[in-house]
Parts: C-alpha cells; sequence; structure tokens
C-alpha cells in the first residue's frame, strides 16, 4: 500500500511537473488522503481536497464517468487476445486529451497550451527504412482505432446515462426525498424484508450537478451529502396516508434511537431526588397515536427540538 508520502512523490513526478498545483483534488475518505501529512501538505500548498459523499465514491459524478469511460474505451480498442492495449494507451490517452468537452467547450490540450496538437501520417516517400515506415502506419492506424474507439464509447455512455436518468424526477433544494437505505444499519432483522428507503428527509443544499445535503437526523451519524442515484423524490400520498414507520437508527454505540419531530409538551415527574423533567414527543414518520412521554434523558440528541419548544413556550416547565 503506497504512504501519504508516495503519493504526494508520484504527483511531483508524473502531474504537478507538468500542470503545476491544482486548486483542488477528488479523493475517497481512506487513510492515506486523510493522513496528517496530506492535509498539512495541502493547507501549504493551497489545495482544497474535496472528499467522496457517502456511499458513493464519487463526489459529484465525474470521477465515476470519467473511469467507466475509460474502461468501456480500453474494452473497445483493444483486439480480442487483449495484447495491443497496452501499446495503445498512449494513443488513447493523446486522444482523450485532443477530444473537446461537453462542459468547457475545449479539448484538455486547448485548456492547458491554446491549442490542439497534431497527429498526422504522412505519405511513404521510399522503401529505404522498412521498419520506419511500418511503424509510422502502426502509429496511424492505432491513432485511428483510438479515435474511433472512443468516438463509439462515448455513444454508449451517453445511452447509459439517458436509461438511467430518464423519466427521474428532479429534487430541488427545499424538497423531501427518500433516502435508500444501502449501507446504513437499521434495528430491523433483514435488510432484504426492510424498507428500501429511508426518510423522507429535507434537501437543504444541492452540491454539484449530482448530490444532494440532506437533513438528517442527529442519530444517524453519517455524512449527510449523496450522490442522486441513492435518493428518490417524495410525493405525497393523494388518499393523506402516511408513510411506512422508519425504523430506528442503530447509533455507533450500538443503541436504538427514533428522530424526535417536535416537543409537544414538558412536566415534572418523581419527588426530591428522583425528580426528573419529562417531555412529549412527536416522533418523526409516526402518527399522533405513537406520541410518547419520554425522560430528558431519552431525548439528550434532541437539542433543537428542546430549544425551539422552550422558545416557543417560555412558561413551560424546565426552562
Amino acid at each position: 500500500m503506497l504512504s501519504a508520502i508516495d503519493i504526494a512523490n508520484l504527483f511531483v513526478t508524473y502531474i504537478w511537473k507538468l500542470h503545476g498545483l491544482p486548486k483542488s483534488t477528488v479523493s475517497d475518505r481512506g487513510p492515506t488522503f486523510n493522513a496528517k501529512f496530506i492535509c498539512h501538505l495541502y493547507k501549504r500548498l493551497d489545495i482544497k481536497p474535496t472528499y467522496s459523499t457517502a456511499y458513493h465514491p464519487q463526489t459529484d459524478g465525474q470521477t465515476e464517468r470519467i473511469q467507466r469511460e475509460a474502461e468501456i474505451f480500453i474494452q473497445m480498442f483493444g483486439n480480442h487476445c487483449q495484447s495491443d492495449w497496452v501499446a495503445l494507451l498512449p494513443l488513447a490517452e493523446f486522444a482523450l486529451n485532443n477530444l473537446k468537452q461537453t462542459s468547457t467547450g475545449k479539448s484538455p490540450f486547448q485548456i492547458c497550451y491554446g491549442y490542439n496538437p497534431r497527429f498526422l501520417v504522412g505519405q511513404k516517400s521510399d522503401k529505404v527504412v522498412p521498419n520506419a515506415d511500418k511503424h509510422a502506419e502502426f502509429l496511424e492506424k492505432g491513432y485511428d482505432k483510438v479515435k474511433a474507439a472512443l468516438s463509439l464509447s462515448q455513444e454508449r455512455m451517453k445511452y447509459f446515462y439517458d436509461q438511467r436518468h430518464k423519466d427521474k424526477d428532479e429534487i430541488q433544494v427545499g424538497d423531501k426525498a427518500w433516502l435508500s437505505h444501502q449501507n446504513i444499519s437499521t434495528d430491523r432483522p433483514s435488510m432484504k424484508l426492510s424498507h428500501k428507503k429511508l426518510g423522507p428527509y429535507l434537501v437543504i443544499k444541492r452540491i454539484g450537478s449530482h448530490t444532494y445535503k440532506l437533513q438528517l437526523p442527529h442519530t444517524m451519524r453519517i455524512h449527510p451529502v449523496f450522490h442522486i442515484n441513492l435518493l428518490t423524490k417524495f410525493h405525497p400520498d393523494p388518499h393523506g396516508r402516511n408513510p411506512p414507520q422508519p425504523a430506528s437508527i442503530i447509533t455507533k454505540e450500538g443503541e436504538e434511537e427514533y428522530e424526535v419531530e417536535k416537543i409537544l409538551d414538558s412536566k415534572w415527574k418523581g419527588r426530591g431526588k428522583t425528580r426528573k423533567l419529562w417531555y412529549l414527543i412527536k416522533w418523526k414518520g409516526y402518527d399522533e397515536g405513537s406520541n410518547s412521554w419520554e425522560p430528558i434523558d431519552n431525548v439528550a440528541n434532541a437539542k433543537e427540538a428542546k430549544e425551539e419548544f422552550h422558545k416557543e413556550y417560555p412558561d413551560a416547565v424546565g426552562a
């Protein structure tokens, strides 16, 4: 496994010496890129680290698209025996860098150097050096091959993208969205038989073109930014029925917790040393029949709900 210093040296050797220092980088949340060495080095070099979203390795989908396109690209220009793709990789890289990008309207070469480098092979002049002619033909045919493969891979990527996003409701800030239960632990014994979606949760921010920040309960203790593939826009039931009651969230300590939607009332219970403050709780995702009185210890994570309640009812007990 490469160390943080190894990564930094690779950056210098292959990237920074050619293009200078980046303004930001995209990486996962692994130990290498979260290491103190990298974090402090980035700070000294004024590089902003951008990390992947929860349960989706790519922050805004850009990395995923590039990796998937590169994979399809290589599959298409390599021969059946997969024996020539390594030799064609430099030509493939050149073709990619010479291709105009939809997002910028320019090729990477144009952005970096201000022009597209040429790659033309002239006609044969003589047969004095046959090996030179043979190599020139390899370059010409190889470049034509990778350009054709690049065009086909783009068409396939567009098809896959259109299929995934066909008729998908656009999510806006202020909407509510269901969150896929993928990689989130609940108290249900079988994930296959559990509700496939959690929430709905309020969308509070859009980050990039494919990721959103949700207002999650404090008990979930996970990164609140998710890729759109994990979200589904919430539509109220036309018949006024409540959505399925959510399962409790399992905290890192292995305890069950439910989200407090609102505190309705407060009272004292007990006498002397046993006297304790209790709150009447409206649980998020549950109807009024599930409201319950809970001791203050059970709502320790509902700080905002407690503050809102006492602000609205300053004379209530416990203020």
